[in-house]
């Protein structure tokens, strides 16, 4: 079982991609992994036939051995021979990690694994029906499996309803199930709301904008908002901080966790990953914003590695632009980091400015954090160094 990030403890076999002893070729497939965050193939690092250790559904920690390569399908390995789990590792190289299931950007061929291949012809079902939970949204047996039991509950109701779709709380939807219901039941959360002018904000970005060109990029509401976020962290560093088994690390470098929405096939297999932008204290807000757009797109197009979904400490999860204008939220702590900022769309409003009423663009902001590691003073003077950044951009220049 390779160790694909610092964060990785254990890995499952979803499934086996091929049979035990089957003859394979170097690079092949062998089989579907998944961990508390990514699923991911691991390819075969040479030829030979295939003696399986470890059966699909079983979870074991990392350089586990989990299968080996026999020269024929019935030779026994000899006794001292065998590879240790360490030199069987040492050949497989960290595969690109699909960090969602059932994402699709553009059209593509269908992508399925040959059991669940064959399973789906003897049932007579249509692999176009079926959404693929395996590495890149491929179909794998467990697919095949609830589409039987799908089409099976065909007239099943409930109280006389009919029932449009059941979503098994399974693969990359039961990792999100868990650890949401994890995070509110293991930390003492909760959020506070405001709301920052951001009218000299946006007049700011407007003239990066004009410099699209020059710039190599359009630099984005969310580059500027990162920024505002590290100065506010600057002021407080103890909101850039994780809290696991009793211990409160805060951390120097800023590693930015960016929520991703992963679009599905249907808006029953969408899912959220949370990306990683590592050292965006080091940044500007152009280069942030052309790292940002290149980790969004790896991360949706199933290219991203086990490093960039994991390691973050603190998390920004934006909903502006999705939910209604000046909306407020409560949003769930993204284990193990103290704190989230979870922007909203931002709202015009008549305010007082200077003894006058103007219209101004207002963002609501909400701010979620772990009592157990923030008290009620740092989490304010956070908010409020966030806030006079937001409202002074000249700052975030300095």
């Amino acid at each position: 079982m390779p160790k694909l990030a610092m964060a990785m403890n254990e890995g499952t076999i979803a499934e086996w991609l091929v049979s035990h002893g089957d003859h394979v070729e170097k690079g092949q497939a062998l089989a579907s992994i998944e961990t508390e965050k990514v699923a991911y193939d691991v390819e075969s690092p040479e030829a030979g036939y295939l003696h399986i250790v470890v059966e699909a559904g079983e979870t074991v920690p990392c350089e586990t051995l989990i299968a080996y390569f026999l020269a024929t399908p019935d030779e026994e390995v000899a006794s001292g021979t065998s590879e240790s789990a360490d030199e069987a590792n040492s050949k497989v190289e960290a595969p690109a990690v699909a960090s969602s299931v059932g994402a699709a950007t553009k059209p593509q061929r269908i992508k399925a694994s040959p059991l669940a291949k064959k399973i789906a012809a003897d049932a007579g079902l249509n692999l176009g029906d079926i959404t693929g939970t395996g590495p890149g949204g491929r179909i794998v047996k467990r697919d095949v499996i609830a589409a039987q039991e799908s089409q099976a509950r065909t007239s099943h109701s409930r109280g006389g309803t009919r029932v449009l779709a059941e979503v098994p709380l399974k693969g990359m939807r039961g990792t999100i199930a868990s650890r949401m219901q994890e995070s509110l039941q293991s930390t003492a959360q909760l959020s506070s709301n405001w709301e920052s002018d951001i009218t000299t904000l946006l007049a700011m970005r407007k003239s990066f904008v004009a410099r699209e060109d020059a710039l190599g990029t359009r630099v984005s509401f969310n580059a500027f908002l990162i920024k505002a976020m590290v100065y506010a962290i600057r002021q407080v560093p103890m909101a850039n901080a994780c809290l696991e088994n009793d211990l409160i690390s805060v951390y120097e470098n800023i590693n930015m966790g960016i929520a991703i929405s992963m679009p599905g096939n249907s808006e029953y297999d969408s899912a959220l990953v949370v990306g990683v932008l590592r050292d965006v204290d080091q940044m500007g807000v152009v280069q942030i914003d052309k790292h940002m757009r290149a980790l969004i797109e790896r991360v949706r197009s199933g290219e991203a590695t086990a490093d960039e979904l994991s390691g973050s400490t603190i998390t920004l999860s934006s909903t502006a632009g999705i939910g209604p204008p000046g909306l407020m939220s409560t949003p769930v702590l993204n284990l193990p980091n103290v704190a989230l900022l979870g922007p909203s769309t931002p709202i015009e409003r008549i305010v007082p400015v200077k003894g006058k009423k103007r219209i101004r663009t207002m963002l609501p902001l909400s701010f979620t954090f772990d009592h157990r590691a923030l008290d009620g003073d740092p989490a304010a003077r956070y908010m409020s160094a966030l806030h006079d950044a937001l409202e002074n951009p000249e700052l975030l220049l300095a």
